[in-house]
């Protein structure tokens, strides 16, 4: 699972099938899996986007952030800064993510999180990027590349889910000590985009429900507008809407830095 991954999570292109292949070809989970994974985001992406936090008794909390993200090929460097409201205005989100290579396990994310009002960087660490991302429902794991050498795929069958005609796959961590030990997403068949998530706990407890929304083309690369996720033991829900989504502009490589983000350079 992607969530510049909310990026990955939220800006999907749709992958055209070579025409000599059938609507009745069986597919494998893991090659799903694979085809969501390899879809085209662009060399760039941007966007500013509205976090609405809401408490099981109501309550709401809204925030605004922006991002940029860069594919070098070798990495895919990406920054999310907040900027609203002011108690977390600053607040910067730096992140390395590596593809996977042929016949070896992926390599885990290089993360850091600046904090304005500690005036240093933290580096996030394998076992920390299961904690809750900034207080929403999205966890640090959720924000990069999850690729694919970390999950046995298995495909369940084929759902409507959220109005479309879906494939149902089951992604098992083999990592036993993850917080998030299974997923269950619904990618769409004529796109990949995934629709609907089920996130399991150690336990095989159903602990965070996602579902996906307001999908369209921009620049044509399918954009998913909206992504809401819950937490079903707590009540607490997030829901981001996307704004001003732009792909391939040109993007300074120094922003993509441990400095840049202390500086609170990123517009």
């Amino acid at each position: 699972m992607k969530l510049t991954r909310i990026s990955r999570f939220i800006t999907c292109a749709s992958l055209i099938l070579a025409a000599s292949v059938s609507t009745a070809e069986e597919l494998t989970g893991y090659e799903i899996a694979k085809r969501a994974d390899e879809v085209n985001e662009g060399t760039t992406s941007s966007y500013t986007a509205t976090m609405t936090l809401t408490n099981k008794k109501g309550a709401v909390r809204t925030r605004e952030i922006t991002m940029k993200a860069k594919d070098y090929g070798d990495v895919k460097k990406a920054v999310i800064v907040f900027t609203m409201p002011k108690d977390v205005t600053g607040v910067s989100y730096l992140s390395f993510e590596y593809p996977d290579s042929e016949g070896q396990e992926k390599k885990d994310s290089d993360s850091w999180l600046y904090m304005p009002a500690m005036k240093k960087v933290r580096r996030i660490s394998g076992s920390g990027k299961d904690d809750d991302f900034m207080g929403t429902d999205f966890t640090y794991a959720d924000m990069g590349d999850r690729g694919l050498t970390k999950d046995t795929f298995t495909l369940l069958g084929e759902e409507n889910a959220e109005g479309f005609d879906c494939y149902k796959v089951e992604a098992v961590a083999k990592d036993k000590s993850e917080k998030t030990q299974k997923r269950i997403i619904w990618y769409r068949k004529d796109n990949y985009l995934p629709v609907k998530g089920e996130f399991y706990d150690k336990q095989n407890q159903l602990a965070r429900e996602m579902t996906c929304s307001d999908i369209k083309q921009i620049d044509g690369i399918w954009t998913t507008g909206k992504m809401f996720m819950k937490n079903i033991k707590t009540g607490h829900s997030t829901l981001l809407e996307m704004k001003n989504v732009q792909y391939n502009i040109s993007l300074d490589d120094k922003m993509f830095t441990v400095a840049s983000i202390e500086r609170g350079n990123i517009r």
